[in-house]
């Protein structure tokens, strides 16, 4: 893990180290989850969010990962950009709501969020960005 202090130009974050192996690339800020399948469950090998892994939510992509290659994603702290999905439906994501990422989901939504606290809090109000075609928000993650 990298963790980067406090100064004045950036907040604080952590990031982590994985490979990707979703079987196609993971696109940055988009979520990554740790794989749950038998002999690769180890804690460095994530994917795309699937109904398998969704709790094993580890962060969000800091720039594209291409499949097998190895990457960086954030696991806490402020983000300027993190992938929202489409939920099909009319609505807003306010500031200071929870958001986590669903399964088969190409990023984080209120829909998404497994208990009161996140990992993933929005930082501004998202309107209209919960129909289609989803959109890109400000975050601070909780992953850690």
């Amino acid at each position: 893990m990298q963790f980067q202090r406090v100064n004045r130009t950036n907040a604080e974050r952590a990031m982590g180290v994985c490979e990707n192996r979703s079987g196609a690339s993971i696109l940055g800020n988009y979520p990554v989850c740790f794989t749950t399948t038998s002999g690769s469950n180890d804690g460095y090998q994530v994917t795309t969010p699937l109904a398998a892994n969704v709790f094993t939510f580890g962060g969000i992509a800091d720039a594209d990962i291409a499949d097998a290659g190895v990457g960086l994603f954030q696991c806490y702290g402020y983000r300027d950009s993190v992938r929202i999905f489409a939920t099909g439906s009319s609505g807003t994501v306010e500031a200071g709501v929870v958001m986590g990422p669903a399964a088969s989901s190409n990023g984080v939504n209120s829909t998404g969020s497994v208990d009161t606290y996140g990992p993933i809090i929005s930082m501004e109000a998202v309107p209209a960005a919960t129909t289609s075609p989803g959109g890109y928000a400000k975050g601070f993650i909780r992953a850690l």
